[in-house]
């Protein structure tokens, strides 16, 4: 399925991934999305993949893990120096880690789940068994004081954001990462994984241009009669309206964005979540088919490597640049 229209599914994977990685700092840089999809699909090679590969390196689920868990003991052993007890959090994903996911990018996927965007209950059982890992030191922080509590989060992940840094939030800025303001978690990170140029303020604008080029390819020119063929094609099947992939997408969860703003205060109801999932589902196998029909995918690609291309011409010296530092930290 195009990856943008993972969007939904991608909002389940990112709390997930949080989860999952445990106490692995934020900001040290992971690939929007691919992890997710390289667990269910193969991984479509385009120019700029050598240098995601080089940047953050081909993504191995034993590697991962056991990075992790070194991880988790530094932190450990961290916050024990800081005067608190910490218990490492258990890295191991569940036996159930596939079956959620098993087929993703089919047809029968789609007929079954639509996008991802209202799992059942069972559903939403499984995909937390594959990747949230309880945390063991619950108990111990609800028995320190308010005091003591604030203390302990400081120590293991950074000080509560400031207001200056919390309006930038608001207004869309990532705040800069800095290990060494990121408490426990931010120390062990960086001892398993080392310095990251890639994070460095010299790079931020190219790894920022890099991470835009997804967004910036549902807005370029090319992409345009392609999208005509596929809203033609979803309007013939009775789905109109519809002008790219993306507002698909949008006009399911406009369902629950709907209900909430029209001031409900109580969770939806089964009945109601249900007649959601039925929507998102017919339109998600109506994509799904016209996406076939029109040989979207194919298309999409060579739009997209045509943009990468063209961004490596643009960016060839500082991603040169960038790769040489990272291979000396090799």
């Amino acid at each position: 399925m195009h990856r943008s229209l993972l969007t939904i599914a991608a909002v389940l994977a990112a709390a997930a991934t949080l989860a999952l990685a445990g106490c692995v700092a934020e900001g040290t840089g992971s690939k929007p999305d691919d992890d997710r999809v390289a667990a269910v699909q193969p991984e479509t090679r385009t120019p700029l993949s050598p240098y995601w590969d080089a940047m953050y390196g081909v993504y191995d689920a034993r590697d991962e893990i056991e990075k992790r868990e070194r991880v988790e003991e530094l932190v450990a052993t961290c916050m024990a120096a800081e005067g608190f007890d910490y218990t490492p959090i258990d890295q191991t994903p569940a036996d159930t880690a596939s079956s959620y996911e098993e087929g993703w990018g089919t047809e029968n996927w789609a007929a079954e789940h639509g996008y991802g965007a209202f799992p059942t209950t069972e559903e939403t059982a499984a995909i937390d068994a594959q990747v949230i890992a309880e945390d063991p030191n619950q108990e111990y922080v609800a028995g320190l004081s308010e005091k003591e509590q604030a203390a302990y989060y400081k120590a293991l992940q950074s000080p509560s954001p400031d207001s200056e840094s919390l309006e930038a939030i608001k207004d869309g800025e990532t705040p800069a990462y800095d290990w060494e303001n990121a408490g426990c978690q931010g120390a062990a990170q960086h001892e398993v994984t080392g310095d990251d140029p890639t994070q460095s303020e010299r790079y931020a604008p190219l790894v920022a241009a890099m991470n835009a080029l997804e967004q910036e390819q549902l807005t370029d020119p090319a992409m345009a009669p392609i999208d005509a063929e596929w809203s033609t094609c979803m309007d013939d099947a009775g789905y109109g309206g519809l002008a790219t992939r993306q507002s698909a997408v949008d006009a399911v969860f406009a369902q629950s964005t709907e209900y909430w703003g029209a001031g409900a205060s109580d969770e939806p109801s089964e009945e109601l979540r249900a007649e959601w999932r039925a929507y998102e589902i017919e339109v998600a196998v109506a994509d799904f088919r016209c996406a076939e029909t029109v040989d979207y995918d194919t298309k999409e690609l060579a739009v997209q490597v045509a943009r990468e291309t063209r961004f490596i011409d643009d960016n060839g010296p500082e991603l040169d640049a960038m790769l040489a530092e990272l291979a000396q930290g090799e």
